[in-house]
């Protein structure tokens, strides 16, 4: 008999972005493993998301229990105020270079709403919550993170019932990479460390899509480390089935996702300039991407440069397939060497070649590196960055394409994910956890 699992996520479809799609496909495999998902998230008529992607219903089976609640949220007030048409990017990318007003928004963000603008949906998730748990006898609940206020639900559901709880970290909580851009006094940051402490020591599990297991030992030494697993997001081969991934007639370079004011392109822009002398090429970007970078783009390479705005998945994975070489940015903040974008995987599932762009030891470098995917660059490189794509472009005018190692990429498979997540959870035997006597 399948045994459910409560899964709390504010983001669900119809929101589009990667924040839906971790857990969109753990919900979509876990029945695989004799695990029934019930999921509890925000009615999109009170849900503030800022992109929308309906194609990502098609991986919610017919069968699933979905439950939504409504939610009281501030950002509709935020974009009131800043003239913004959408709730912010991750990274604020969707702003560009912040005015007064926006700052000023920001800190109130940063210092008033904490951990996150979206709390007000605790009560609403918590309520209902405790209803399912009674209906169904649900002895397992996962709450996952961004927004990490979701998991201040988890510490009153394990408050009012002490039954397993799972909090899964899709990003950092205190040392999340736009952090700066909140303009936080020490005592909001101080707030934020006290939460996030709170949270990890009352969760049975924590699961980790960034690495920060020693950074969270450094700031929390008396919470157990042993209980925290890095658990990293993948790719669904399902997604790319009938798909053809030969290179394109022009030397195409392709960056999906969010690109943010904090991401460093000029060196980049620098070896493109240079490149440009010897080769033709295709810059585009596919997402959403700051008003600085854009502007450096246009200034300097606007013949060869395109933009295309916030695409469905299935699209993006449409342009992964008809590039030349891939690009990955990592944002230059505090704890980069930790920073692993869940469309690394795809990238990698593509076949593609990688050019990253951020930290040369860290762990996104060293998994392009095990998997031969690729290769990684200091921001200013410039040099190294330009002999990269020379050599990509003679290896594709040559028919030359280099094989990554797919052994290493297939262990990123979505379902041979949620296999990892239902043995190492252990969802199968709930009781064997130790109870939380303190709360």
């Amino acid at each position: 008999m399948n045994q459910k699992v409560l899964i709390i996520t504010y983001y669900w479809t119809p929101s589009g972005g990667p924040g839906v799609q971790r857990w969109l496909k753990f919900v979509k495999y876990l029945p695989d493993f004799d695990i029934q998902p019930v999921v509890l998230t925000v009615d999109p008529a009170s849900a503030e998301y800022p992109v929308i992607d309906e194609s990502l219903s098609g991986d919610v089976s017919p069968d699933l229990e979905v439950y939504r609640t409504e939610c009281k949220g501030v950002y509709n007030l935020y974009k009131r105020l800043t003239g913004t048409k959408t709730a912010p990017y991750s990274g604020f990318a969707n702003e560009g270079n912040p005015g007064l007003l926006q700052k000023f928004s920001r800190f109130i963000r940063g210092n008033f709403f904490l951990p996150d603008a979206r709390r007000g949906w605790i009560k609403y998730a918590f309520a209902e919550a405790c209803r399912l748990i009674e209906k169904f006898g649900i002895e397992t609940v996962i709450t996952t993170g961004p927004p990490h206020s979701t998991h201040l639900t988890g510490l009153k559901i394990k408050k009012k019932y002490n039954i397993r709880w799972i909090a899964d970290f899709r990003d950092p909580w205190s040392n999340i990479q736009y952090k700066s851009f909140l303009y936080q006094t020490r005592w909001a940051q101080k707030m934020d460390m006290k939460s996030e402490r709170r949270v990890l020591k009352h969760c049975d599990r924590a699961l980790l899509a960034v690495d920060e297991r020693k950074r969270l030992a450094i700031v929390h030494p008396h919470i157990d480390i042993g209980k925290m697993d890095f658990m990293p997001n993948g790719y669904d081969e399902s997604d790319f089935e009938g798909m053809t991934f030969d290179p394109p007639d022009d030397f195409v370079i392709t960056y999906t996702g969010t690109i943010a004011v904090n991401y460093p392109a000029g060196g980049l822009v620098e070896a493109l300039l240079q490149v440009r002398e010897r080769f033709p090429f295709i810059m585009q970007f596919v997402g959403k991407t700051d008003e600085i970078t854009r502007s450096l783009f246009e200034r300097n390479l606007s013949a060869n440069t395109c933009f295309h705005d916030h695409v469905s998945h299935q699209k993006s994975v449409e342009f992964l397939a008809k590039s030349s070489i891939l690009l990955l940015i990592n944002a230059n903040a505090e704890g980069s060497e930790f920073l692993l974008h869940g469309k690394i995987f795809e990238y990698l599932a593509s076949g593609k070649p990688i050019l990253l762009l951020g930290a040369v030891d860290g762990i996104a470098a060293n998994i392009i590196k095990s998997a031969k995917a690729g290769a990684a660059f200091d921001y200013n490189d410039v040099e190294g960055i330009a002999n990269f794509l020379s050599e990509q472009y003679q290896n594709q005018l040559k028919g030359i394409r280099p094989e990554p190692d797919w052994k290493i990429i297939r262990q990123y498979s979505r379902k041979r994910l949620t296999q990892q997540l239902s043995d190492l959870l252990g969802l199968s035997n709930p009781a064997g956890f130790e109870r939380d006597e303190e709360l």
